[in-house]
């Protein structure tokens, strides 16, 4: 009985983000999301990339680090109905900084509206991830 109870228990579904877990929050055009994104953050070399667990909504984010803090890339999926993604070297700008564990991007990104996918969108980000 309790051995079944205890495999019960580990199988069933989270209902958010562990305790203690990374996550992230993002703001669109000023409206923070209402979702917190459980993510995966990985360290290769000086390159962090930032990953929601959850592809839809969901997003990529890649910031350099080392004698700075460099955003390489941004790509939003469907986070409160936008598609859209900034990179280094593409029109729009990006700001990237570090508070202990937790990343800030903030920025521009190109893409459409879920609802007008043919018609071109542009917004303001800001997403923080706590590593």
């Amino acid at each position: 009985m309790v051995i079944a109870a205890l495999l019960a228990s580990a199988c069933s579904a989270q209902s958010g983000p562990p305790a203690g877990g990374n996550t992230a929050r993002i703001t669109i055009n000023g409206q923070q999301s209402s979702t917190a994104f459980p993510i995966d953050c990985t360290q290769r070399a000086w390159l962090w990339i930032i990953d929601s667990l959850q592809k839809e909504p969901g997003f990529t984010a890649m910031v350099e680090t080392g004698t700075g803090v460099t955003p390489k890339a941004v790509r939003l999926r469907s986070v409160d109905g936008f598609t859209g993604s900034w990179a280094e070297g593409r029109a729009g700008t990006a700001e990237a900084s570090i508070d202990g564990s937790t990343f800030t991007i903030t920025g521009t990104a190109s893409g459409a509206n879920d609802d007008r996918p043919t018609r071109p969108a542009d917004v303001q980000y800001r997403l923080e991830a706590r590593c």
